[in-house]
């Protein structure tokens, strides 16, 4: 693949992203808000998740961690393609625990995070933390603000996607972009994943056919099924990246890595938030 070839893919996998800009206080934030950590805004009936560990005791299961919740009615002027609801909350929670980290590339750790989509914010009200939840597994509450910006492709997708990337040639058309002299970018929502060592997209869809994604004994699928899984990649929207080692997550139990949340296109039309995936993936 010639270099100007490689220039015209990642022009053509170019996605909008919406940033986030995390305060370092709470200020302004109410109920209808969207902001990271604290209490969510809820339901008045609504069961707060919780998960339970094939290594945990019989009986026990723990609390998920909420980190962030979106209001999309404040989001939605920075949704230049319109992918997301006009109106309503979406709140994000994952799984902590003292000992083990939840990677989400394998079927048996569904449930360890959750996304719940409120349609009507108005009749949101604050949630009381489980007794049961550990002060050390939640997060303090931060105001949160929104900027637009484009998301370059990764190799890593490209190379799905492709099935080749040059990764000499990449670097030299994302060097050229003066992508590399950007500032980091920890915290979004929509565009491409970033600190990724694989296509998450890739993942997403192993895991969702029921195969363990970790392939402990190489990938073992047919060539057939290896099609079907890569034709499925944009099909997959990346939600929201949140980066648990950066400061306003309060360096959460040494999460070394990010969590990239992710839906089928046509679950997310359909509002149905219950066959989500998410990559935990080492930066």
């Amino acid at each position: 693949m010639e270099k100007e070839e490689v220039r015209k893919i990642i022009q053509d996998n170019i996605r909008n992203q919406i940033e986030l800009d995390i305060k370092e206080n709470n200020d302004g934030v109410a109920v209808t808000s969207s902001k990271i950590g604290g209490k969510p805004s809820v339901p008045a009936d609504f069961e707060w998740p919780k998960y339970h560990a094939k290594w945990f005791e019989e009986g026990e299961s723990l609390p998920l961690t909420f980190w962030a919740q979106f209001n999309l009615e404040e989001v939605s002027k920075y949704d230049k393609d319109g992918i997301l609801p006009k109106k309503g909350m979406l709140s994000f929670f994952y799984c902590l625990t003292e000992d083990e980290l939840f990677w989400g590339t394998n079927p048996s750790e569904k449930g360890s995070a959750r996304i719940y989509y409120f349609e009507d914010v108005l009749s949101l009200v604050e949630a009381e933390f489980p007794e049961d939840l550990s002060d050390e597994f939640t997060i303090s509450e931060k105001a949160v603000t929104f900027k637009e910006n484009i998301s370059y492709p990764t190799s890593e997708y490209l190379c799905e996607k492709y099935r080749t990337c040059p990764w000499d040639e990449y670097h030299e058309c994302m060097e050229e972009t003066g992508y590399y002299e950007l500032p980091l970018c920890h915290d979004k929502l929509l565009g491409h994943s970033e600190f990724v060592q694989h296509c998450s997209e890739y993942l997403c869809e192993v895991v969702h056919r029921g195969y363990n994604a970790d392939f402990p004994n190489g990938r073992e699928f047919s060539d057939e099924e290896e099609k079907l899984i890569l034709g499925e990649l944009d099909n997959w929207v990346h939600l929201y990246q949140l980066d648990p080692s950066f400061a306003p997550y309060d360096y959460k139990l040494g999460v070394d890595g990010t969590i990239h949340f992710y839906i089928k296109r046509e679950d997310l039309q359909a509002l149905n938030f219950d066959n989500i995936e998410y990559i935990l993936d080492c930066s």
